[in-house]
């Protein structure tokens, strides 16, 4: 079904390792974005672009570049170099676009169709609108808008909605960067989201083959990360704004971010004493279209079909 105009411009959007890329250039080079939306500074790898071609940054500058273009000019905009080879997919990745370009105008990602749509927020679709195209909404209201006034002090500009396991509530970063093929429908936890699961006494079962060790911002401080199975079929749910599950899912693997003291500055779910989620690339390709709406604080996603 082709989205109402008033989705905005379209442009195509290209699938790989299930994590969504758009072409954005830089001076005459053009290469793939990914659109992170769990990211909230962008970056660049000059050597990931098509054709042979290297943006340079401004003289004078490590991460200022000169001609960005993505649905129209930016100018000069700043883009943190890094290194992006070691991620393979379909396409070669030359950038990270995060919520310092994705929070100010509403987004569609329609994985179904291929295709990104960027709107203004005074012409963007009703809700009417939004509900007769199968979607739903959720509130990220005091996480993520397009002014940064209304998010709350020491929390990221990112998309992050109400979830549950149980009786256990807590909310969720929408990470569209996270690529969960190896552990489908993988969800990131932290232990303030572990000890309210324990005490709304859902079940969990390790699952120590699934565990990993991981770098952190920090050189040589590392951070261990533990894997766990739901057990008896209490679902993990996003709540939309009735209360009910919009999304849900029984077969989530969980992994338990314990940030290290050494760790802390890097920041993270696993800093926070308020229960919290990252929920993984997965659940928004079940959802077909997810619809951010920074103007409005909301998220609109599709029941998987």
């Amino acid at each position: 079904m082709e989205l109402q105009a008033c989705h905005g411009e379209k442009k195509p959007l290209v699938i790989s390792s299930q994590m969504p890329y758009a072409l954005a250039r830089v001076g005459g080079a053009e290469g793939y974005f990914v659109l992170d939306f769990a990211t909230t500074a962008s970056t660049i790898d000059p050597q990931g672009f098509a054709g042979g071609l290297v943006p340079e940054p401004v003289a004078g500058s490590a991460d200022q570049f000169a001609d960005f273009d993505f649905y129209g000019s930016w100018g000069t905009v700043r883009l943190d170099v890094q290194d992006h080879s070691g991620i393979h997919g379909t396409v070669r990745q030359a950038g990270i676009l995060g919520t310092d370009f994705l929070s100010l105008n509403p987004f569609t990602l329609d994985y179904e169709a291929g295709a990104v749509y960027r709107a203004s927020a005074a012409s963007f679709c009703s809700d009417e609108t939004l509900r007769a195209e199968g979607l739903r909404p959720l509130w990220a209201a005091g996480y993520y808008a397009s002014d940064l006034s209304r998010v709350q002090p020491g929390f990221p500009n990112v998309p992050t909605v109400p979830a549950r396991i149980g009786a256990a509530q807590a909310v969720a970063q929408l990470d569209t960067g996270f690529d969960d093929a190896l552990y489908r429908h993988s969800v990131n936890i932290n232990r303030a989201f572990f000890s309210a699961l324990e005490a709304a006494g859902v079940a969990l079962d390790p699952v120590p083959e699934a565990g990993m060790t991981l770098s952190t911002c920090v050189p040589g401080e590392q951070q261990d990360v533990s894997a766990y199975r739901i057990v008896g079929g209490a679902p993990f749910e996003l709540v939309g704004v009735d209360g009910s599950a919009v999304v849900s899912a029984a077969d989530v693997m969980l992994f338990l971010k314990d940030t290290p003291p050494g760790a802390r500055p890097c920041g993270g779910i696993g800093t926070w004493s308020i229960p919290a989620a990252q929920v993984a690339a997965s659940f928004h390709v079940d959802a077909q279209r997810v619809v951010f709406d920074p103007a409005t604080s909301r998220v609109w996603m599709g029941t998987a079909r």
